[in-house]
C-alpha cells in the first residue's frame, strides 16, 4: 500500500555567497552571526546546478527542491506552470547586499541564452528593502547610444557616465528586462526575483582585483554587446499601490507576477494557488502562514514555497510580504 504524501509550506536552507562587493546587511537582516565576511547574496529558492535549494522543514527536510519537482511536478509547480515549463522551475529568488558597486553588466534574453548556454534568459525585478544615504542604481542608457558610441565609452572607461542613474529608497521597485545594461551601485539591501538563470555578462568592473585571485574578474564584452538592447532607454520606478490586506500588483508579465502585501492583525489574508505555486517572502514583521491545523512562523527574512496543490493558505499577523507566482 502506497503511503500518501502530505504537502505543506516549505522553507529552505539559505545559501550565503561571499562577494567582493558584499557587506554585513544580510547578517543583520537575518539576525545571525557569521565568521565569513562580505556576504553578497543569499539564495532563497533555486534549482541552479550546484546551488539547488534544500528543504529545511517538515517531511521533506534535507530533500533538494529539483528532486522533489521531478517526483511531484503537478503537486508542487501546478498544472499551468508544468504545462509551460515542464520540470523546469522557472524562478530564482535571492537577497543581495550591495555594499560596493557591482559590475556594470547585462543578461541575455531567452533566445540568446538558449543558444549559447541551454538556459533561460534573465529578466529580473529589484525590490529595495534597505538603503543608506545616496543609495543608487543604474538602469539603461541616458541618451541614444549605438554600438560605436558604446565601444568608445568602454575604451575611455566612461560607461557609467552614459547610464540612467536613480537614487533609491525602501520599497522602490524596478523591472530589468533581459538585454538592459544595469548596475547596482550601493549601498542597499534588495530582493531580486528573476528567471532561473545565473548568466551575467560583465562589461566594466572598475579595474578592481579579486582578493582571492589577485587578478581582475573576467569581462564578457563581445557577448554583452551582442545582448544589449540599444533601442530601449526608457526605464522608471514601478508605481504600485500599498493598500492594506490586499494583494497589490507590482508587476505581472510572462516571467513572473509579483505582489506587495501589507497585513494588519485584524484580518486574515487568504492566498489562492490557482494552478501555480506561490513564493512568499517576509520583508518586515511577524506573521504565521496557516495551512489546515498547522501554523508556520513567518518573520523578516523568511521565505516559503507554497506548493500548488495546497489550493489555499491563510496569513495572520502584522507585516509586509512580497508574493510571487509564475
Amino acid at each position: 500500500m502506497t503511503k500518501s504524501v502530505s504537502f505543506y509550506p516549505m522553507s529552505f536552507k539559505k545559501k550565503l555567497i561571499p562577494k567582493i562587493w558584499g557587506g554585513e546587511k544580510l547578517e543583520k537582516f537575518f539576525s545571525f552571526k557569521s565568521f565569513e565576511k562580505n556576504h553578497g547574496e543569499s539564495w532563497e529558492i533555486s534549482v541552479i546546478k550546484d546551488f539547488e535549494s534544500v528543504v529545511n522543514n517538515g517531511a521533506f527536510k534535507n530533500k533538494k527542491l529539483n528532486k522533489l519537482i521531478e517526483k511531484y511536478p503537478i503537486e508542487i509547480l501546478g498544472s499551468s506552470v508544468y504545462k509551460k515549463y515542464g520540470l523546469n522551475f522557472p524562478l530564482l529568488i535571492k537577497f543581495i547586499d550591495v555594499n560596493q558597486p557591482l559590475s556594470i553588466q547585462v543578461h541575455p534574453n531567452n533566445e540568446k541564452a538558449r543558444v549559447r548556454h541551454n538556459s533561460f534568459g534573465k529578466s529580473e525585478m529589484w525590490f529595495i528593502i534597505e538603503t543608506e544615504k545616496n543609495a543608487n542604481l543604474s538602469l539603461g542608457f541616458n541618451k541614444k547610444i549605438d554600438k560605436n558610441i558604446f565601444k568608445e565609452n568602454l575604451k575611455n572607461k566612461t560607461i557609467d557616465k552614459i547610464l540612467n542613474s536613480y537614487i533609491v529608497e525602501p520599497k522602490d521597485a524596478f523591472y530589468v528586462p533581459a538585454g538592459t545594461i544595469h548596475a547596482l551601485n550601493g549601498k542597499m539591501l534588495i530582493l531580486e526575483i528573476q528567471q532561473s538563470s545565473d548568466i551575467t555578462y560583465r562589461i566594466y568592473d572598475y579595474e578592481r582585483l579579486d582578493p582571492k585571485t589577485g587578478k581582475k574578474r573576467k569581462l564578457h564584452i563581445e557577448s554583452a554587446i551582442s545582448s544589449i538592447n540599444f533601442s530601449e532607454n526608457k526605464y522608471e520606478k514601478i508605481k504600485y499601490d500599498v493598500n492594506e490586506n490586499k494583494l497589490n500588483p507590482i508587476i505581472e508579465n510572462n516571467f513572473f507576477k509579483i505582489y506587495f502585501l501589507k497585513i494588519k492583525g485584524e484580518e486574515t489574508q487568504k492566498i489562492f494557488m490557482n494552478s501555480s505555486f506561490w513564493i512568499l517572502v517576509c520583508i518586515e514583521g511577524y506573521l504565521t502562514v496557516n495551512y489546515k491545523n498547522e501554523k508556520y512562523s513567518f518573520e523578516k527574512g523568511v521565505t516559503y514555497l507554497i506548493p500548488a496543490m495546497l489550493n489555499i493558505i491563510n496569513i495572520e499577523g502584522c507585516g509586509e510580504i512580497i508574493g510571487i507566482t509564475a
